[in-house]
């Protein structure tokens, strides 16, 4: 029996000011960005100090961020809560947080992971403009027949089911936003525009998930010491060839969250612990579940 799902956000804006904020709180979270900074190769907390909020959001800082301030989240709570049962889930680059955080990958290897990746679905797209949104009010199915109808499904796919209606659509720039005009007509309460480069679990993404295979092959993975579910089946996985394997379909396929929440809540969940700075899934699970979401933010911030 599970009784604390802990859960990771993917790419996450973040307000600089509150960033800084946070990272000054705790040893434990300071240790963690100096750790990160080894890695990259730069000292990051001094990055996020001196450079502007603009240059944060970029998506190859954000990634770094979202993925360092996770882990910090996480060790923080765990030193405090060491023998609680868990089972963790990731929205899309935050399942590389729950594999370090399961012990099943290296916290350097995930680093290394996320900027090639990015690099290389940065090269897939080389020649046009990526774009994803926001489709607020309409089902997923809606919005399968719409990109049938207009035979758009080699140049846009569904990224994200977050909630029953709320779906994130990735592609090509100009067909996103056509479909987003033909989602409105059709019914959409609400069109948000992410500013996120490139689009990720897209079909423009297959070309880097199968150079990204050859990488995740050359990686050391172990078996987790707690269960991570995974994006793609939303379920999980204790093979390290089923690791990989899920980890490369993630590239082209959607965020399977709604089946993620379901299947975390499943296994007797009791509460939702978000490792975020923004509570951006414990406010999305309040549409799916009726289980209790809290943002470990905020515990970091009243200790």
């Amino acid at each position: 029996m599970y009784l604390h799902s802990i859960l990771f956000p993917g790419q996450e804006l973040q307000n600089i000011n509150v960033l800084f904020s946070f990272i000054n709180k705790n040893a434990i979270i300071k240790n963690t960005f100096d750790e990160s900074s080894e890695y990259i190769g730069y000292d990051l907390r001094k990055l996020i100090k001196k450079k502007s909020q603009e240059k944060i959001n970029t998506s190859k800082y954000a990634k770094l961020i979202t993925l360092t301030s996770s882990i910090a989240m996480y060790r923080v709570w765990k030193s405090e809560n060491k023998n609680v049962p868990l089972i963790l889930a990731g929205h899309s680059l935050g399942e590389y947080s729950a594999l370090v955080c399961s012990k099943s990958l290296k916290f350097y290897d995930a680093i290394k992971l996320i900027t090639l990746r990015n690099k290389l679905m940065q090269e897939s797209i080389k020649n046009m403009r990526g774009a994803m949104n926001v489709v607020i009010g309409l089902q997923q199915y809606e919005i399968e027949k719409i990109l049938k109808n207009f035979q758009y499904t080699k140049k846009i796919s569904i990224a994200c089911i977050n909630t029953k209606y709320q779906i994130v659509i990735s592609g090509e720039q100009s067909i996103v936003h056509k479909v987003s005009d033909v989602c409105k007509k059709n019914g959409a309460k609400k069109i948000v525009y992410l500013s996120i480069h490139p689009p990720s679990h897209c079909i423009l993404m297959k070309n880097a998930a199968k150079k990204f295979s050859i990488i995740l092959n050359k990686t050391t993975f172990k078996t987790p010491i707690f269960p991570v579910v995974n994006n793609v089946d939303a379920k999980c996985e204790t093979s390290i060839l089923a690791i990989r394997k899920a980890l490369t379909r993630q590239l082209y396929n959607p965020v399977r969250w709604t089946d993620t929440i379901a299947y975390l809540a499943s296994k007797n969940t009791s509460i939702f612990l978000e490792a975020g700075l923004n509570s951006t899934l414990t406010n999305l699970n309040k549409f799916i579940v009726a289980i209790p979401s809290i943002s470990l933010n905020n515990k970091v911030n009243s200790s």
